[in-house]
């Protein structure tokens, strides 16, 4: 093979699926750039374009580029001891997801989660967030928990509620700035810092701490910014990166922007 000249990327995809059936995976479909395989009796998308931008910049490793992506298979393919029914219980947490992603799952043919409005062209999912996946909650799972004795669908909310705040600690939140020019942050990578925004009691410590009026932005999933309208100049170029971020990152939410007002979440609206 020659060090001169890289694989395109049909050849390169050929090479790797070859190596992956050689480890002993199951190859069950190709599409594109994307190979989906048999992981324990689950389908697993593995898409090969992070991993061909990383060969063409580095062609003469091919073999360590394709040994790398075999070792995460090997881990990803690891059994896990089994969840206990309390673990399992302590996985159901809310996710924010934007409402326009219903429709999209309706148009696609498929059966939306069970969700509750929330703001801003945003809603409150719910899902099991287990160590291999995370699963979303359907009508027949919700169902189920309501027939626990007293479970409420605003119990259950409740409940999803309570393991995010299980999930939080102080170490969550960074403080930036002093006096009008404070900004807090939540950047946690679990998919879950801009849900932490239902959390009414860490809303009330951020407004503590921030002068005025609060303003919170929830870009995207791993995201969570508060500040304050009393330094026109920050709270507009706040403004600004939210808009890039909510566009640009993964797990995409909102560019509009939230309040906190008498210890309520509220849509924000410019004052004139």
């Amino acid at each position: 093979m020659s060090k001169h000249q890289p694989l395109d990327r049909d050849a390169f995809i050929d090479h790797v699926q070859t190596a992956t059936h050689q480890a002993g995976f199951t190859v069950k479909k190709r599409e594109e750039m994307v190979l989906t395989l048999d992981m324990q009796g689950q389908p697993m998308r593995c898409d090969l374009k992070s991993l061909y931008s990383v060969y063409l910049q580095s062609p003469n490793r091919l073999d360590d580029i394709v040994a790398a992506h075999l070792a995460a298979l090997r881990q990803a393919s690891a059994p896990r001891p089994p969840l206990s029914e309390q673990q399992a219980l302590e996985s159901f947490l809310p996710l924010l997801n934007q409402a326009a992603w219903l429709d999209v799952v309706r148009q696609q043919g498929g059966e939306p989660p069970v969700h509750r409005p929330f703001a801003v062209g945003l809603v409150i999912t719910y899902v099991f967030d287990l160590p291999s996946a995370r699963v979303y909650i359907h009508q027949d799972t919700y169902d189920e928990l309501l027939t626990s004795p007293g479970a409420t669908p605003d119990g259950i909310h409740e409940m999803a509620l309570e393991h995010l705040r299980k999930r939080t600690s102080r170490r969550d939140t960074k403080a930036f700035g002093m006096g009008d020019g404070t900004i807090m942050v939540c950047d946690t990578r679990d998919g879950f810092a801009a849900t932490r925004v239902l959390l009414p009691e860490l809303m009330a410590t951020w407004a503590e701490r921030i002068p005025g009026r609060m303003l919170l932005g929830v870009p995207n999933r791993d995201f969570l910014i508060g500040f304050s309208d009393r330094d026109p100049e920050q709270a507009t170029a706040i403004m600004q990166q939210v808009r890039r971020d909510a566009a640009q990152r993964d797990g995409g939410l909102t560019s509009a922007l939230l309040t906190w007002q008498r210890g309520r979440l509220a849509p924000y609206r410019t004052v004139h």
